[in-house]
């Protein structure tokens, strides 16, 4: 649609009910997506972003107002559906991108870190410091790969797979028994990279209890300490090549579980085409 800024203006006014249904999903969204959530990035940055990106949805004339119950309380479950819908999109993202604190805190644990935490500048709140670094990693491989712009097309996307007012997503089964099935998926992967650390500190664990059998009197929290520590940092120095190749696997898995849930709380008629 190639509008004139007037023109633009006059179409903004004269359906700007089907604006807020954009703007809402959008918002929904940025506001749990993780490179976007916290206090480095201000609210009114926020709104303004979500401003940006809903009205570059709304011109591109992909959008319409289906019918709806034309009241107050019709319009506010309205827009708490598409609320619900940008939200499920970004809560994908975000729990792809909780399994690295996960694996973080394991290692963590593991290698005597889980006594220090600290700021998760996104979340803003207490996070282990393999799983910041982790996380961390994969949030500059989520901006410079590029999938943030193929998170945000299928954003747009999702205006064409359901359409206003008609993303199905309470007690939607199917859709709950996918998200289920992508955390248990992502699970097993995040102990799978935390394997490495787990496993060799393990070892130094029986080894230890070998030492203290032979030699009573040695201080085994003394001398073992340092040796999880030092060792969980060579590990993890040097499965580090192998953790990158995970993460872009990830970045490469957002956008199809993204789709999958799209089409999930799609319309039946759009599953069926």
């Amino acid at each position: 649609m190639d509008l004139t800024a007037a023109q633009t203006l006059v179409y903004l006014y004269s359906n700007i009910d089907v604006f807020m249904a954009v703007f809402v999903r959008v918002m929904g969204f940025f506001i749990i997506l993780p490179v976007t959530t916290g206090q480095n990035l201000p609210v009114p940055v926020r709104i303004m972003l979500s401003l940006g990106v809903a009205l570059l949805a709304f011109i591109s004339g992909a959008v319409e107002l289906p019918p709806y119950d034309f009241s107050v309380a019709g319009f506010v479950v309205f827009l708490l559906t598409e609320f619900l819908v940008g939200f499920i999109i970004g809560l994908v993202v975000s729990v792809i991108f909780s399994i690295f604190h996960f694996v973080g805190q394991l290692v963590d644990f593991q290698i005597g870190f889980g006594m220090v935490n600290v700021m998760d500048p996104f979340g803003m709140q207490q996070a282990p410091v393999t799983g910041n670094l982790y996380f961390l990693i994969a949030s500059v491989f989520f901006v410079t790969s590029g999938a943030i712009h193929m998170v945000i097309r299928a954003l747009f996307d999702s205006f064409s797979i359901i359409g206003l007012g008609r993303g199905q997503v309470l007690g939607n089964a199917d859709l709950a028994g996918r998200f289920i099935n992508m955390m248990v998926d992502y699970f097993y992967l995040g102990l799978r990279m935390a394997l490495p650390v787990v496993g060799t500190i393990l070892t130094i664990d029986i080894v230890l209890g070998i030492l203290v059998k032979a030699v009573p009197n040695m201080n085994v929290f003394v001398v073992g300490l340092p040796i999880k520590v030092l060792a969980g940092l060579v590990v993890i120095y040097f499965i580090m090549p192998f953790l990158i190749t995970a993460f872009g696997m990830v970045m490469e898995d957002i956008v199809m579980n993204i789709v999958e849930m799209l089409w999930r709380m799609a319309p039946g008629e759009a599953q069926v085409q």
